[in-house]
């Protein structure tokens, strides 16, 4: 099943500067296109990099390129000289805060959009930090208590809106609307989050999986000793490190052994590994059955806050929600390997850009546990396609680079909305900006389940009533067995 948008956006009229900060693989990515969508906006783009690297590709299309590094010590002195009333910052970079840019925009008066939410270096792989403190749902706590410090009306600060976290918010709304259409035959347009979680509880849904398999390959496979990735490799081996998180929904019947909850009532756990030894099974269209890490990110948080229905401090409907990644395959021997050499990084790194051959990033959800089983919505995108709108860029960045284009245009639709999350967007707005970037848009049902060709090796274990249980996703050593 292939969904319709049925909005059509003019393109937004802004007169003033867009301030990016870092020019990694999505700044890159976003360089050449952003002028598509905001008119000359190219003589008002001033980059502001820690790295030589996009300097060449920022030049030539007309931005002004400055090296150099933010620091908690200089960003404001630094960052006064460039953003002002009505400018838009755009932070694509990797070891720097987040919370203290923000702050710095709505004093100043700009608008401001990410795609991760970034604290400053020492956090996530720092061992001497307690490990509760070193998680995204730590991090994701103090955006939250900035925008109610800042207030609904402050400039819009759009937060993680990259592919994901960012567009799969979207597909999951999207995917939401399909189920209601086929499943019920109805035609139900929510308008609010409350009208939103009705939806998810009246369909059934138990559980949904941020998932995503990336099939890329270069003609250079990866050697002993390279770490290999098609996205930021210092953010990549940020979220290995990081402790494995997901959401705990209320259909859940037992916890997995070391996972401990962020905050009593929260339904968010953490446990006591990090996500590239924590391994989960998920499904996508191309290939079916596949396992992953459960890398840790904003949206498991995010997409279930949102969906929650309470009564006071108890969960009345709660989805869990996780992410299950299965990068590259090149990546994915760069992860083991990592963990094989205790941590410590490969000592030659390759980001995967023109080299790559062949292979799509299959990125979607999967909303399981309803009457027809589970449904995949998402973006297959392959490298082909990506070139096409960006020759030099993968499909990979190419999905980050349509997740910030659409959260960029929002913001300056919506310039006093406050600190937002994705799920505070239109989703039918953002996916009209960002699909023609996505490749093909695919929604398909299966009656696979974690359970397949898995009840004959370990039934003591699995919960055969209930397929979608974390239990049956999960891999084995999970649970300390």
């Amino acid at each position: 099943m292939v969904t319709p948008m049925n909005k059509h956006l003019t393109t937004p009229f802004f007169e003033g500067r867009v301030i990016m900060i870092g020019c990694g693989s999505i700044g890159q990515a976003v360089l050449p296109v952003i002028g598509r969508h905001l008119e000359g906006i190219h003589d008002r783009l001033i980059v502001l990099s820690a790295d030589e690297s996009g300097r060449r590709i920022a030049e030539r299309c007309g931005a002004k390129f400055i090296h150099c590094n933010l620091t908690p010590g200089n960003y404001r002195s630094i960052l006064k000289n460039y953003v002002s009333d009505g400018d838009l910052m755009l932070n694509l970079s990797i070891d720097v805060s987040s919370i203290d840019l923000i702050r710095f925009c709505a004093v100043r008066g700009a608008l401001y959009v990410d795609t991760s939410i970034e604290p400053w270096p020492g956090v996530f792989d720092n061992p001497m930090l307690e490990l509760h403190q070193r998680t995204n749902y730590a991090i994701r706590a103090k955006i939250i208590d900035l925008a109610a410090e800042l207030g609904p009306d402050s400039p819009t600060a759009v937060v993680d809106h990259g592919a994901n976290p960012g567009l799969v918010s979207h597909f999951v709304k999207r995917a939401l609307v399909d189920l209601d259409q086929i499943v019920r035959n109805g035609n139900t347009k929510p308008s609010s989050r409350e009208e939103w979680a009705n939806l998810a509880h009246d369909l059934g849904i138990s559980t949904i999986q941020i998932s995503e398999r990336d099939t890329q390959a270069s003609q250079r496979p990866k050697r002993h000793g390279e770490f290999i990735n098609t996205w930021s490799i210092d953010g990549f081996v940020d979220e290995l490190m990081q402790p494995a998180e997901l959401s705990f929904g209320v259909f859940e019947k037992r916890k997995p052994k070391g996972a401990r909850e962020h905050r009593r009532g929260s339904g968010t756990l953490y446990l006591e590994r990090p996500g590239a030894s924590t391994f989960a099974r998920s499904w996508a269209p191309s290939i079916g059955g596949f396992q992953g890490m459960l890398v840790t990110h904003d949206e498991v948080f995010s997409i279930a806050d949102y969906l929650s229905i309470r009564d006071g401090s108890k969960f009345l409907y709660r989805p869990s929600v996780m992410f299950v990644y299965h990068p590259c395959d090149d990546a994915m021997l760069s992860a083991l390997e990592l963990e094989g050499r205790g941590w410590i990084l490969q000592p030659s790194c390759r980001r995967l850009g023109t080299d790559i051959i062949e292979g799509m990033d299959e990125l979607g959800v999967l909303l399981a546990g309803h009457e027809r089983n589970a449904y995949w919505y998402g973006s297959q995108l392959l490298i082909q396609e990506a070139r096409r709108h960006v020759p030099f860029a993968n499909s990979t960045t190419v999905q980050v680079m349509a997740g910030a284009l659409a959260a960029v245009l929002w913001a300056v639709r919506h310039p006093r909305r406050g600190v937002v999350e994705p799920e505070d967007l239109d989703f039918e707005e953002c996916l009209e900006t960002a699909t023609p970037y996505l490749g093909r848009m695919v929604g398909e049902f299966t009656e696979w389940t974690p359970l397949d060709g898995r009840g004959k090796y370990f039934p003591e274990r699995l919960d055969i009533q209930s397929p979608w249980q974390l239990q049956n996703i999960r891999s084995r050593q999970w649970y300390g067995e």
